[in-house]
């Protein structure tokens, strides 16, 4: 991963205006067995889902599917990804079948409604991510779909690799925080870890990039990581230049807290990419 950038715009409006939406807190797990050794076995298997999913109380509710008698084992994880919680349900289903018994997995998000601000309601967890093994389609729905559970559908996701070897991820999403004047969003802004290998990939190029827009008048604070290093440049009054003294004044706040970065501005949208 030679770059990646992160770009989020939110717009500071003067009116406060609540929005409802629904986030996955969890998901319920629900795991069928049929198999003649299966009710005695019920209690060592209950206990092997919970160790296995690290969750609470299993249920278990008898059945009869065209004559034969089936257990169905439920539990509740409070892990957000359905990928983990199903990945390791569909594992430990695998580990009964290899052993004779009949078994199926079904994961459902657990979702609650939530009113926050139009700008904060999405920015709620940290969403981890590992790189690896993943194509840039693969990494790109991913990234598109664990956005997408924590509420937030409309996000512009692209991931491209580099002939030379690296790859940029981008992430755009535009938000109206509506407030009194002066006021910040409610929630912090999202945080999108990487990995490689169950690391955070810390030797990345990040950038977020945020316009306030107070009374008329916006200015523009550029977010920036290289290597470990972070800088804000914030340029106030930013809507009344040109977009040569726009790009001019955000290198120039780059490069005196000392990240070495390209900075363009066509039409007053900003792109900042590390030198390569």
């Amino acid at each position: 991963m030679a770059a990646a950038a992160f770009g989020a715009v939110v717009v500071i409006a003067a009116l406060f205006v609540p929005v409802s939406y629904e986030r996955a807190v969890g998901n319920d797990v629900g795991l069928t067995l049929s198999g003649e050794r299966v009710q005695p076995e019920l209690r060592t298997i209950a206990q092997d889902l919970k160790g296995r999913l690290g969750t609470g109380a299993v249920s278990v509710e008898a059945i009869q599917e065209e004559g034969a008698p089936q257990f169905v084992l439920r539990t509740s994880s409070n892990e957000r990804s359905r990928e983990k919680v199903e990945g390791a349900a569909l594992a430990f289903a695998r580990e009964l079948a290899a052993k004779g018994y009949s078994a199926s997995v079904q994961v459902t998000p657990r979702r609650e409604t939530v009113r926050y601000p139009v700008a904060a309601y999405a920015w709620d967890q940290i969403i981890q991510i590992s790189v690896d093994g993943k194509s840039a389609p693969q990494l790109e729905s991913e990234i598109r779909q664990r956005l997408g559970e924590a509420g937030v559908p409309d996000a512009q996701v692209s991931v491209t690799d580099h002939p030379g070897g690296g790859r940029d991820v981008t992430l755009k999403v535009e938000r109206q925080h509506q407030g009194p004047a002066g006021s910040a969003p409610a929630e912090p802004m999202p945080q999108l870890v990487l990995t490689k290998d169950g690391a955070p990939i810390a030797d990345g190029f990040g950038v977020k990039i945020r316009k306030k827009n107070l009374n008329g008048v916006m200015s523009l604070l550029v977010d920036v990581t290289q290597d470990g290093k972070a800088a804000t440049a914030e340029i106030p009054n930013a809507g009344s230049m040109s977009d040569a003294e726009l790009a001019s004044a955000i290198s120039s706040r780059l490069t005196q807290a000392g990240i070495n970065a390209r900075v363009q501005v066509v039409n007053g949208e900003v792109k900042v990419e590390a030198v390569k």
